[in-house]
């Protein structure tokens, strides 16, 4: 067993590639994943062929009752929801079902959602978008608990596809200011604090009630 020694601290906070002991200073400094409910969320992930960092994590419910937990996938790291928001490249959101929900409540939430926390004028320039978005999950019964959806912005293409389980569900969908627009169906002005916080990084209240 190696001891983390006064020299290799320094080395650690001097920005060296590796320590004295021949670690990889990346091996060390990596964040774990973020566990909730029994599903856990890697610290990183590729989408499009670039390295994504997890954002944050969190409850989602729908009428206060834990439907989901949520993950937030960005380039780089942010605290606010506008830098979130305005961090170009590619991103993911993810979710994994914490119980069987019908699609099409699941569906009507998130279009209510998008309702609620996007404006006018985004809902006009993204209309064709938004009925894309609601038919994939529309066209399904029912999703069970553990299922797992991914929700990826590719910036060569810019286009949003939506998957479940592995499989791309409905059509890619065009714009990355459409991505941003269902960002806010989990962070927007009128989701609760703690499913916008946890996905911000503060998951000290993401066992709790979610938005």
């Amino acid at each position: 067993m190696v001891t983390l020694t006064r020299r290799n601290t320094l080395a650690l906070l001097a920005g060296a590639g590796t320590t004295a002991a021949g670690w990889p200073l990346a091996a060390l400094a990596a964040d774990p994943p973020i566990e909730i409910d029994g599903f856990k969320f890697e610290p990183t992930m590729t989408v499009a062929g670039k390295a994504l960092q997890l954002n944050g994590a969190a409850v989602s419910s729908i009428l206060s009752v834990r439907t989901s937990v949520v993950a937030l996938y960005l380039p780089r790291k942010q605290t606010t929801a506008e830098g979130a928001l305005a961090e170009p490249g590619a991103k993911r959101l993810c979710f994994y079902s914490l119980r069987e929900v019908s699609a099409k409540d699941l569906s009507n939430t998130f279009l209510d959602r998008l309702r609620q926390n996007a404006s006018r004028e985004e809902i006009a320039a993204g209309f064709i978008q938004i009925a894309q978005f609601g038919s994939a999950f529309s066209n399904r019964n029912k999703l069970s608990r553990g299922d797992f959806v991914t929700m990826d912005f590719n910036p060569t293409s810019s286009l949003t596809d939506i998957a479940l389980n592995g499989q791309r569900i409905g059509e890619p969908m065009q714009g990355e200011n459409f991505f941003r627009m269902m960002m806010k169906i989990w962070m927007g002005p009128k989701v609760r604090p703690a499913t916008r916080n946890g996905l911000l990084g503060d998951v000290s209240g993401a066992t709790g009630a979610g938005g």
